[in-house]
């Protein structure tokens, strides 16, 4: 039975394999991770940040922006445990981002 035809990706417009994420998809699209905020996690991000306003990364001292989890939710990490947070300014944020995205990349495979 032959494949089915490529389809056009509607955020990068490339060619994708129907049925499959295209590859300008984050790793962790598909997880549990919903990207929404509940009302705890806001509550619990401010609460660190009011705890933690400094970036977070070594010899870092700019204001943090971002409540990160050090181990990411799509590897397990908890939402809510502050142990799991670190305060990164946004730079610092897209850079852990990032390392995080290739890795689940990686892991899929």
């Amino acid at each position: 039975m032959p494949s089915a035809p490529p389809r056009v990706c509607a955020r990068c417009k490339r060619l994708a394999v129907k049925g499959k994420p295209c590859q300008c998809r984050p790793a962790w699209e598909g997880s549990t991770h919903t990207g929404s905020a509940d009302k705890r996690w806001v509550s619990a991000r401010d609460d660190y940040l009011r705890s933690h306003p400094f970036c977070e990364k070594a010899g870092c001292t700019r204001i943090a922006d971002a409540v990160d989890h050090v181990k990411p939710l799509a590897e397990g990490g908890d939402k809510y445990d502050p142990e799991n947070f670190q305060s990164l300014c946004d730079p610092h944020h897209t850079e852990k981002t990032t390392q995080d995205a290739l890795r689940g990349k990686t892991r899929a495979r």
